[in-house]
């Protein structure tokens, strides 16, 4: 066998009805995330984290997203984030600080948020492209275009792609293949297209740990 494939993924769901922005499927955007990837084998709790309802407060989050940073010798580093996103800052500065990761990726489904887009888009392209993550990042103009009462449009098509029937003996995963999918099968119900950054990278290939069945449908 070859060397372990070390990982680690935080999923964070942030519920929110303020202001005329009600967003009411984040947490669950957020399990189905950490669960699906569950299924391919990313099970290990340690590594597969998902903070929602009370474990999902700023300081919470924040001390997450620091142990994100300081964990040594990761093959993939990937942060979701679904609902409410509190600050831009912390999230990208723990990717950015992150150097041993071979893969960090960031996904984000929010709404109401056109000020943390802009914000986020001038943060990764003011990093250097080794520490820049694969990123995409869907901004509905509110909830009614971001969620129905399932999932948020644009996880649910990702999710859509993470979960589709594989040929037997499938050992990878290709996730910008899955992220140009999700974004054509979204960007009719969200309303605009989602903000894209690559550090150059065609392939984002992973590796399917473990192929188990998904009782989702």
């Amino acid at each position: 066998m070859g060397p372990e494939f070390r990982y680690h993924l935080l999923s964070i769901g942030v519920n929110r009805e303020s202001n005329g922005a009600t967003v009411r499927s984040a947490e669950r955007d957020a399990f189905g995330i950490s669960w699906t990837f569950g299924q391919l084998g990313y099970w290990r709790a340690e590594r597969n984290r998902c903070l929602t309802g009370p474990q999902a407060t700023p300081a919470a989050i924040d001390a997450h997203l620091s142990h994100c940073a300081s964990i040594a010798n990761l093959d993939l580093l990937m942060i979701y984030w679904s609902g409410h996103v509190f600050a831009i800052d912390p999230i990208v500065d723990a990717l950015a600080r992150q150097e041993n990761a071979r893969v960090r990726v960031l996904i984000v489904d929010t709404c109401h948020a056109d000020d943390r887009m802009r914000k986020l888009e001038s943060a990764l392209d003011a990093l250097p492209h080794p520490q820049r993550p694969v990123a995409l990042a869907s901004c509905a103009a509110d909830g009614r275009a971001r969620e129905n009462s399932v999932h948020g449009f644009f996880t649910g098509a990702l999710l859509h792609q993470l979960r589709r029937p594989r040929r037997p003996g499938t050992r990878s995963l290709d996730l910008l293949d899955a992220f140009n999918r999700a974004t054509d099968e979204a960007v009719t119900r969200v309303g605009q297209d989602p903000l894209f950054s690559t550090n150059g990278a065609g392939r984002l290939r992973i590796p399917i740990l473990t192929q188990t069945s998904l009782p989702f449908d």
